[in-house]
C-alpha cells in the first residue's frame, strides 16, 4: 500500500471521527450541568484544559510544544513540526456537591469535551482548528412565597442549552524565538430559560409557564504572542501573551407564556412573540503566562488571566456578572527514561493549583473559586501517542447570604495523537 494511500485513508478516518464527535457535542449541549449559577450570564464558563496538561490546573499561555494544539496562546500552532499531524480529544464526568444552610443535594454529569487539529503550512507557520464547549446551561430551582390570604405560591425555574465555539487559527514564527498567532471563532447555541408559577391551595389560581429562548450565534477574535529563551544547556524559558477581543454576538428571542385550563389537559396561549433581535456582548480578555523547563525531569509554569464581564450585556440585562481574574500553577515530572524502564518510567506526573475571582455576583457577593488538581499522562510504547488523565477539586460559593456552596469534582480524559504524514519515503 502506498504512503498516498495510508494519508488518504487516515484522513477519511479522522474526518470520520470528527462527524461523531460533532454530533456528541451537539447533543452535550443540551442539559448536562445541574448547578443553580448556571442561571446567570451565558452559563457556567468551560473551565478550558489541554489534552497534555489536564493535571496543571488549566496553564497555557507560555506553553509551547509540538506534540499538542495549545488553542490558549495561538502563537503555539508555529511548534508544531513540519512533518507532522497532531488531533486531541478530551471528555469528562464531573460531580457536583452543592448545600445550603439547611438543605444538600448531588449531581454529575459526562460529555465529550474539546476536539482539535494542528498541522503544519510551512517551517513557520503552523494552523490549529477545532470545537469546544463555550459555556453549559442547566439548573432547577424552587422558590414559595406567602400572600397574605394564607395562600402558598411556587415558583419553578429551570433552564437548559449552552454555546458552541468551532475555531481556527493560525500562528508565525517571526524569528527564531518568536511567534505571533491568531484565532478566529464562531460560537453558536441556544439557551432555554422557564419560570412555572403555580398554587396548591389558592382557589382559581392555575399554572403559568414562561419560556424564552435565546439563539445566539456570531464571531470571536484573539490574538497572542510567544517569545522562547535558551538559559542553559536543557532549560529554556517561555513567555505568553494573549488579547481577547469584545464582540457583539446576534441573540433571536422567542417568548411563550402559556397557562392551565381548569378540566383540560390542554394549555392555553396567552403571549407568543418570535425572533426578537438584540445583541451580546462578549467582553475582552487578557493573559499572561511562563512555562520553564528547568532539565529533563521537571517544568513549570504560571498563568494569570483577567476578563471585563462587568461589561456583559444581553438585552440591556447585566447579568449579574463581574470582573473575573485567575491565577494558576502547575508543574510536571517526567522521570528518566531506561532500556529497561516501566510504563510508569515512560509517564509524566503534573498537579497544579488555581485560586481566583469568578464572574459571578449574586446578591453583591464576590464568589471566589479555589481548585487543585493531579493528573498522568501515560505514553503509548513506540509511538508518541498517549492518554491523559486529570483529576480537579474545586470550590465556590457559600452558604451566607441564602447562597448555595458547591463542591466539583471533574475527572477528564484526553487523547493526543501524533503523527508523521508528510514524508516521502524513499527506497533503494
Amino acid at each position: 500500500m502506498s504512503n498516498y494511500t495510508k494519508i488518504k485513508r487516515k484522513l477519511f478516518s479522522l474526518l470520520l471521527t470528527t462527524i461523531l464527535l460533532f454530533a456528541g457535542l451537539q447533543a452535550s449541549s443540551q442539559t448536562r450541568i445541574i448547578s443553580p449559577y448556571s442561571m446567570y450570564g451565558i452559563g457556567e464558563l468551560n473551565n478550558q484544559k489541554l489534552s497534555r496538561n489536564l493535571g496543571l490546573a488549566g496553564i497555557g499561555y507560555g506553553y509551547r510544544s509540538n506534540l499538542t494544539v495549545n488553542y490558549l496562546n495561538p502563537a503555539s500552532y508555529s511548534a508544531i513540526d513540519s512533518t507532522s499531524f497532531v488531533f486531541e480529544a478530551i471528555g469528562y464526568s464531573h460531580f457536583y456537591e452543592q448545600e445550603t444552610t439547611s438543605q444538600f443535594q448531588s449531581s454529575n454529569y459526562s460529555s465529550l469535551g474539546n476536539i482539535s487539529f494542528g498541522f503544519p503550512v510551512t517551517n513557520k507557520i503552523g494552523v490549529g482548528l477545532g470545537l469546544k464547549p463555550y459555556s453549559f446551561v442547566g439548573y432547577k430551582i424552587l422558590d414559595q412565597a406567602t400572600r397574605e390570604n394564607g395562600g402558598t405560591i411556587n415558583y419553578l425555574y429551570d433552564g437548559s442549552g449552552g454555546l458552541n465555539e468551532v475555531f481556527l487559527g493560525m500562528s508565525y514564527k517571526l524569528v527564531e524565538n518568536l511567534s505571533i498567532g491568531a484565532n478566529a471563532s464562531y460560537i453558536f447555541g441556544n439557551i432555554e430559560n422557564r419560570t412555572t408559577v403555580s398554587s396548591n391551595d389558592i382557589s382559581g389560581f392555575f399554572r403559568s409557564t414562561k419560556t424564552d429562548v435565546d439563539n445566539i450565534n456570531g464571531f470571536l477574535v484573539g490574538f497572542g504572542l510567544q517569545y522562547s529563551r535558551r538559559l542553559a544547556e536543557n532549560r529554556n524559558i517561555t513567555l505568553g501573551l494573549t488579547y481577547g477581543h469584545d464582540s457583539n454576538l446576534n441573540v433571536q428571542r422567542s417568548k411563550l407564556i402559556q397557562s392551565d385550563l381548569p378540566g383540560s389537559t390542554t394549555r392555553d396561549t396567552i403571549d407568543y412573540s418570535e425572533e426578537q433581535e438584540g445583541k451580546l456582548l462578549i467582553p475582552n480578555s487578557i493573559g499572561v503566562g511562563s512555562w520553564l523547563k528547568y532539565n529533563e525531569n521537571w517544568s513549570a509554569g504560571l498563568d494569570f488571566s483577567w476578563q471585563n464581564w462587568d461589561s456583559f450585556k444581553m438585552f440591556g440585562n447585566s447579568g449579574e456578572l463581574q470582573n473575573s481574574y485567575n491565577a494558576a500553577f502547575g508543574a510536571k515530572y517526567s522521570p528518566t527514561v531506561t532500556t529497561y524502564s516501566t510504563i510508569f518510567s515512560h509517564a509524566e506526573y503534573m498537579a497544579g493549583v488555581r485560586y481566583g475571582q469568578s464572574h459571578l455576583n449574586v446578591n453583591d457577593y464576590s464568589f471566589d473559586e479555589f481548585g487543585i488538581s493531579f493528573g498522568v499522562y501515560l505514553p503509548i510504547r513506540r509511538t508518541r501517542n498517549g492518554l491523559t488523565i486529570g483529576f480537579e477539586y474545586a470550590q465556590r460559593g457559600t452558604t451566607d447570604q441564602d447562597l448555595i456552596k458547591e463542591d466539583m469534582y471533574r475527572i477528564n480524559i484526553g487523547i493526543n495523537i501524533y503523527e508523521r504524514w508528510f514524508i516521502r519515503r524513499r527506497f533503494f
